[in-house]
């Protein structure tokens, strides 16, 4: 009881039979007023105090949050191999004594003799590897919201003259 900051009210009309518990007169009443208690209003000679029973009303709403997720392409070197097979030519000049008569005329003459080299020729291109394929999926669900509400009651003892 005490933590409803009960307030002292004294009954001054106690001889008559139209009052009840917790109404005084208008004098007394202005001097006990408190927070808890409403202004007092008087109708027809009657003095009335009213006292509010407040309560709390759960209201559940919702609203849309944000998640941010990011994707980050990057750019990893990777050193790779791969065997060739290369062919060279080289020419071999090499003198050794004639075997027979000499033919021909003596004369300037020249030769060609082609050497063929390979050689490795790199070329690099960009092709498809994978792909990502990125969507949105939306899921519903139903969650209880459980709290707790105040709600002031209140219980009127009533006695009765004898």
């Amino acid at each position: 009881m005490e933590r409803y900051n009960p307030v002292e009210i004294h009954d001054e009309d106690a001889g008559s039979t139209g009052t009840a518990r917790g109404v005084s007169s208008t004098s007394s009443l202005k001097t006990q007023r408190t927070a808890a208690t409403a202004p007092s209003s008087s109708t027809a000679g009657k003095t009335e105090q009213v006292i509010p029973l407040p309560e709390e009303e759960l209201k559940v709403g919702k609203r849309a949050t944000e998640r941010v997720q990011r994707i980050r392409t990057y750019v990893v070197e990777e050193p790779v191999q791969s065997d060739l097979k290369l062919r060279d030519e080289r020419t071999v000049v090499e003198r050794r004594p004639a075997t027979g008569a000499a033919q021909g005329m003596t004369g300037e003459r020249a030769v060609e003799i082609r050497e063929v080299h390979e050689e490795p020729v790199v070329q690099k291109q960009v092709r498809a590897g994978e792909e990502l394929v990125v969507r949105k999926k939306a899921t519903e669900r139903t969650e209880r919201v459980n709290d707790i509400v105040k709600k002031t009651k209140a219980d009127i003892d009533q006695q009765r003259n004898g």
